[in-house]
């Protein structure tokens, strides 16, 4: 009886040891990620090209019962600074029970390059988003389709900008959406969308791309076409992500994410932690949708948010607090591109905070996904 507790303290040191090993080896592959993503993200910060190319393009906005937003994106639109000729604006009203389809066809009727589509049914295997944009982009006119969100306000040179990227092969052009962090709960979420969109473009600035946002996004009309639309390409939740990556997988168009002031748009931050949960749950199932890079950087998010929140239980204090501060280094110096970029220091004032959400957040998602696949988008489940 006496030999068992013997055994279980020469086990004890050899664990610990062992497990301080393997979170010293998890943060330096970290590390080793993002220095790799870093140098694409320094890629993408070069200047455009200087195109003449200002061809007909769409800007398409599918909106649910967005009432509060809707036309803080609009006026934006509307001081878009491209040739109105040129220029198609499509407001998709998704089964609104609000007062979007007034505010929508207030604007259609008054300005001729504005055009109101109103959606009545599902079609298919489409839902949700993916629904909405498959059936407006069937009387959408343009070369270059745009897409934004309702709660987006624009850059007025977004669209020319994004522009500069197109060559005879170019397929995507990405650009990054910053939340303005006004409190707390908004900085963090700030934070988080300027590391989360820096991943993405730090990937593709490397020939590998992860992901964008479907409310700063563009694409060449003939490679949606090419792959049949929304409608033949498969469902996901993250119609962007996965438009993106079939689009990419072709292997005849090229794509491109800059770091690029004049193309960076403000979107609102979720209100509620209810809607944080949605959100977050909705772009974990679909980043899944599509076997992509970005799952080496969602395994990483979860082994280190598993040491930032429970490393201390495994190693002592002086290792756990010289890891947590290697990864804070490592992200300070990663975000300073786009951080410098966008004139956006004050995220700094929320970065620690926002390790611990994010460590959070990574650690526990994979269990709320294990625990209910479907997910809700402006309740809507999917």
């Amino acid at each position: 009886m006496s030999v068992l507790p013997k055994l279980d303290v020469l086990r004890q040191p050899l664990f610990l040891i062992l497990m301080e090993l393997i979170f010293y080896i998890i943060i330096s592959l970290y590390i080793l990620l993002h220095l790799l993503l870093l140098i694409g993200l320094i890629r993408n910060k070069t200047n455009p090209h200087q195109s003449s190319f200002e061809p007909n393009v769409s800007v398409v906005i599918s909106a649910k019962d967005e009432e509060e937003s809707i036309e803080y994106c609009i006026k934006s639109l509307l001081s878009l600074d491209y040739p109105k000729e040129k220029l198609e604006i499509v407001l998709v009203n998704d089964r609104s029970v609000d007062r979007t389809k007034e505010i929508m066809t207030r604007h259609s009727s008054s300005n001729s390059h504005i055009k109101y589509v109103e959606i009545t049914e599902e079609r298919g295997k489409l839902k949700g988003k993916a629904n909405a944009l498959a059936q407006a982009l069937i009387s959408a006119a343009g070369e270059i389709i745009f897409t934004t969100d309702a709660d987006i306000k624009v850059n007025k040179k977004w669209v020319r900008e994004a522009l500069k990227y197109y060559s005879m092969n170019t397929g995507v052009v990405s650009g990054f959406s910053v939340i303005e962090p006004k409190n707390l709960f908004w900085g963090v979420q700030s934070v988080d969308w300027l590391y989360l969109l820096a991943v993405a473009s730090g990937g593709d600035g490397i020939g590998m791309p992860i992901s964008c946002v479907g409310n700063n996004m563009s694409y060449r009309r003939k490679a949606y076409d090419e792959l049949g639309g929304y409608e033949k390409i498969p469902f996901s939740v993250t119609e962007d992500f996965m438009l993106l990556q079939k689009i990419h997988k072709t292997g005849k168009y090229k794509t491109f994410f800059p770091v690029n002031k004049e193309m960076m748009n403000i979107t609102l931050p979720c209100l509620t932690l209810k809607q944080l949960i949605r959100q977050k749950k909705r772009w974990s199932k679909g980043g899944l949708g599509e076997p992509n890079p970005g799952m080496i950087a969602g395994l990483f998010s979860f082994l280190t948010g598993f040491i930032l929140l429970l490393g201390w239980l495994f190693i002592g204090w002086q290792s756990y607090l010289l890891l947590v501060l290697a990864k804070i280094i490592m992200d300070i110096i990663f975000l300073l591109p786009a951080v410098v970029e966008f004139k956006m220091a004050k995220a700094y004032l929320y970065l620690i905070f926002f390790e611990y959400y994010f460590a959070l957040y990574c650690f526990v998602l994979p269990f709320l996904l294990a625990s209910s696949w479907k997910v809700v988008w402006k309740d809507q489940r999917i």
